[in-house]
């Protein structure tokens, strides 16, 4: 199966889960943790999604799924153990052109990646379908790989960021001057934990770049 990429803006949106056990609370964590605003819908519901509810972080409709609970929201997940709730949760929203993820099933039109996430960075990894046990592979050794140091890497990055748009005007030379900098060299700073020194060396190669600007040798 061939998926588009895409990450979405989901701040203060609407999202709904149906269900409320074990597999719906890390849905609902993952809507959380990108800021969305998110109604579960279940009968019984585990004591993690409990907990969120009486935290006031989540709404609780303590109902079984029906159309007319739903309301404005523009993501669906589907995650009860009954493929038949499942299904129909996914049937009902289709006409109103939600965003409809399935747990188990392929009744729905997205899937949830195995993801890491650093921050502000966010890697994504999917298999089409194929084999989420080799997905949950891959992000457990690339966790290992990306420690937090990368989180606080990109905002030391971002931050320099618009320094190299003030003083590199030219879309081209700043498009060079970041392929020059970032190499396997900073990816190991960044793993080592060594973040002065990355900030050094952003100014360092600032400076040596405007140099050879100045030179005409770029």
């Amino acid at each position: 199966m061939k998926l588009y990429p895409l990450n979405l803006n989901i701040e203060n949106k609407n999202c709904v889960v149906i269900g409320g056990g074990e597999v719906a609370l890390r849905k609902i964590q993952g809507l959380l943790a990108a800021g969305a605003k998110v109604k579960v819908i279940a009968p019984e519901v585990c004591a993690g999604v409990e907990e969120l509810f009486q935290h006031g972080k989540i709404s609780l409709i303590r109902e079984n799924f029906s159309e007319d609970l739903l309301g404005d929201e523009i993501i669906l997940i589907a995650a009860t153990n009954n493929p038949e709730v499942n299904r129909r949760a996914a049937a009902a929203v289709q006409a109103k052109k939600f965003l409809v993820n399935v747990v188990q099933g392929a009744f729905g039109n997205f899937f949830v990646p195995s993801s890491i996430r650093r921050g502000d960075l966010l890697l994504t990894i999917s298999t089409g379908s194929n084999s989420p046990a080799f997905s949950k592979f891959l992000r457990q050794m690339l966790e290992e790989e990306l420690g937090e140091n990368f989180g606080a890497g990109l905002e030391i990055i971002s931050h320099y960021r618009r320094e190299v748009k003030r003083l590199l005007p030219n879309p081209k030379a700043r498009k060079i001057f970041w392929q020059e900098f970032l190499t396997k060299e900073i990816w190991e700073l960044l793993k080592a934990g060594e973040l002065d020194d990355l900030e050094e060396r952003i100014n360092h190669a600032l400076e040596s770049f405007g140099t050879q600007s100045q030179n005409g040798t770029d």
